[in-house]
């Protein structure tokens, strides 16, 4: 009895390795796909924190967090968080960054402009989930972390000409895949559904600045202005760290906020903070973009302190030095488009 038992597990598990698709990761032979699996099992929290820390600088307590918790995924047990700070802070850094360690496993989706079913665009909640392939059973993958950022826009509320709030209806079909069940993926544009995935074992992470809510919270904090007694040290933005309350008074629906299980609060970059981010040669700005044109960029240190100056002062950060940068690309490509380096002196 158990040899047969054991001639039909052998006989299932053939049969199942050879519908794989070809394309697909899981058609490798076990020893290919299980080797990165090793390499990121093999990792601790202070490996991953450390990997992130490389390129994202003045959050030390944000990355030892996001590091626990991709620790505690790579083990099987998954997470929703979020990630809520200033525009510029590092969020998408952070994002990037897990991309770059874990490349066949975090996915990056903006949510600033889904739509639900039944209203104009072809950013859908289904559509977010194209290209994102949980692994079969037996392929002893890990499961995929999807990344969803600018989600403050998605929560924002918005209303139809018949006084419906279209966020709300967004979120409510976000609700069972955070959950934890089937989703129906779609191609962009596409009213029909191509395919079914399961999220029952795949982890969330959110991430917003809240701009609007951290300006009413310092204004609401500000207390009296004018008087005897009076705190004449305004309050600003992020002075106080933003709490899962915040969020929803900010248009998170309570269905939703339940289960956002941890919220990671990002602390405001300084200047020198900015500055030192110029100096990072294997990731930041800088790399990105010389990735992106295929482009050597070396930029004086008079230039960097610029940079960096102008990225705290308009609160643009990282992607204000990143648009400074592009500016003198720009410049170059309209005077020598065949140029093979780019000097910021």
């Amino acid at each position: 009895m158990e040899k047969r038992e054991q001639r039909t597990n052998r006989k299932q598990a053939v049969v199942s390795e050879r519908d794989i698709p070809w394309y697909d990761e899981d058609y490798r032979g076990p020893a290919m796909r299980n080797s990165r699996v090793k390499d990121y099992l093999s990792l601790t929290p202070q490996d991953i924190k450390a990997e992130l820390e490389k390129s994202v600088v003045n959050q030390e307590e944000a990355c030892r967090r996001v590091a626990v918790m991709m620790y505690q995924h790579l083990h099987g047990h998954r997470f929703v968080g979020m990630l809520a700070g200033p525009t510029g802070s590092g969020k998408s850094f952070i994002a990037e960054s897990l991309k770059e360690i874990f490349p066949d496993v975090v996915y990056i989706r903006d949510v600033s402009n889904v739509t639900c079913d039944g209203w104009k665009g072809n950013k859908k909640v289904g559509t977010l989930f194209k290209g994102v392939h949980p692994p079969y059973s037996c392929s002893g993958r890990i499961y995929p972390v999807l990344f969803l950022d600018e989600c403050d826009k998605m929560f924002s509320p918005k209303t139809s000409s018949g006084e419906e709030n279209v966020s709300e209806s967004v979120q409510y079909e976000f609700l069972s895949a955070i959950h934890g069940g089937e989703v129906e993926v779609a191609e962009a544009g596409n009213g029909r559904p191509t395919s079914r995935t399961d999220t029952s074992r795949m982890s969330f992470l959110f991430a917003g600045a809240f701009e609007k809510k951290a300006g009413e919270i310092a204004a609401r904090e500000s207390g009296a202005s004018i008087g005897f007694g009076a705190d004449h040290t305004k309050p600003a933005s992020y002075d106080r760290e933003l709490t899962m309350e915040d969020v929803h008074e900010a248009g998170c629906i309570s269905e939703l906020c339940g289960r956002i299980q941890r919220i990671i609060p990002l602390n405001r970059i300084d200047e020198s903070g900015f500055r030192s981010m110029l100096d990072i040669r294997d990731r930041g700005p800088v790399y990105e973009l010389e990735r992106e044109f295929r482009l050597p960029i070396r930029i004086s240190d008079a230039r960097k302190d610029e940079i960096a100056h102008n990225a705290f002062a308009t609160g643009l950060g990282i992607r204000g030095m990143k648009n400074s940068i592009r500016t003198y690309i720009d410049e170059l490509t309209w005077e020598d488009c065949n140029a093979g380096k780019l000097d910021i002196m």
